[in-house]
């Protein structure tokens, strides 16, 4: 049972207001709440099929993320080589989404799908949805007409069987949205191999090289002045070779760039954002990386 309303407010965001009752008939059964899918075939950070003339094709490129201590998260979407699960703890959480943030035409040249005006879409819940993970699975494709993202809260524990499971939430539909995510953005993530450009020398073993685009907050203040500024990077499964900041006037931000290494057999957790005089200034990329 539910009930779903619609509003629309001139000059605004599209805002979507949900409650529903939900009642499982088995017991150990896995809910995901508020569910929101998209595509992602090609972007900046995967571009593993590249002979299309169109160098990103994509309806979101990132999952953000609003935790309860006020924390913004973001990760950029993939086109995985094999179903991949990331979840992300999230009790009580603010806020979750599948975003848009590339409005860049030339990025896209697609003058007939226009994926740079693709809207964003944000889950707030009204009342919490308690103790979970907000769940990303990205599912392999090889073209773009598959909806291969989803993304939902799982509770910790499964509602029992016959019990009334109570949601109220709100779906924020828009294309900027400043108030979600304040501070400096991660706008573009690139990868590539861990060394200095044109040089010849041989990378480490299972090494690359990320390069994270901040922007927006209060950046801009520290473009002329970046040595105030610092990168604060973890990886769990792995070890940080190299980390530092360059100013991006292109962005009016500042351009974090991260050597790291894996350990073989697995996945690293890493994690990124800038910091001056002991104050977070950007949301918290996050992604995910394995090498072979």
């Amino acid at each position: 049972t539910g009930a779903f309303r619609f509003e629309l407010y001139p000059g605004a965001d599209s805002v979507f207001e949900v409650r529903a009752t939900l009642f499982p008939r088995i017991a150990n059964v896995k809910f995901g709440y508020a569910p929101l899918t998209s595509m992602f075939f090609l972007g900046e950070n995967d571009r593993r099929f590249n002979e299309d003339f169109r160098m990103e094709l994509h309806d979101s490129d990132g999952l953000l993320i609003n935790n309860q201590n006020g924390e913004w998260v973001w990760r950029p979407l993939r086109n995985p080589p094999s179903m991949s699960i990331s979840s992300f703890s999230a009790r009580d959480v603010r806020g979750f989404g599948l975003m848009q943030r590339d409005r860049v035409f030339e990025n896209y040249q697609d003058l007939d799908l226009a994926y740079e005006l693709r809207p964003s879409y944000f889950v707030e819940p009204h009342e919490g949805f308690g103790d979970g993970v907000v769940e990303l699975v990205e599912l392999p494709t090889v073209d773009e007409t598959n909806d291969n993202i989803v993304t939902s809260f799982v509770p910790r524990e499964s509602p029992a069987q016959g019990s009334a499971v109570n949601l109220s939430y709100r779906i924020i539909s828009g294309f900027d949205i400043p108030r979600l995510s304040p501070n400096g953005r991660a706008i573009n993530t690139f990868q590539t191999v861990a060394r200095a450009l044109g040089s010849r020398e041989v990378p480490p073993p299972r090494s690359r090289r990320f390069l994270i685009d901040f922007s927006g907050g209060d950046l801009g203040y520290y473009l002329n002045d970046p040595g105030l500024v610092e990168v604060v990077p973890s990886i769990a499964n792995g070890r940080i070779l190299n980390a530092f900041v360059i100013p991006n006037s292109h962005i009016g931000g500042l351009r974090a760039v991260l050597d790291v290494q894996v350990n073989e057999g697995q996945t690293a957790d890493i994690r990124a954002f800038l910091r001056a005089q002991g104050r977070a200034l950007t949301e918290t990329w996050t992604f995910p990386l394995a090498m072979t």
